[in-house]
């Protein structure tokens, strides 16, 4: 467990800090973004209209 906190940690940082990553570490962070965002989405019933 503490090894995957230390490799999401990493990756955060290499995406949005130093702006050098690959394909995987923007993975990573593109799921670990995504689902919290997508759940709110849903619990809302609906998308946001404007």
């Amino acid at each position: 467990m503490k090894k995957l906190i230390e490799t999401l940690i990493t990756d955060l940082n290499h995406v949005f800090v130093k702006g050098n990553s690959d394909k995987v570490e923007q993975a990573r962070v593109f799921i670990l973004l995504a689902i919290p965002a997508a759940l709110v989405v849903y619990t809302m019933g609906q998308f946001p209209v404007y």
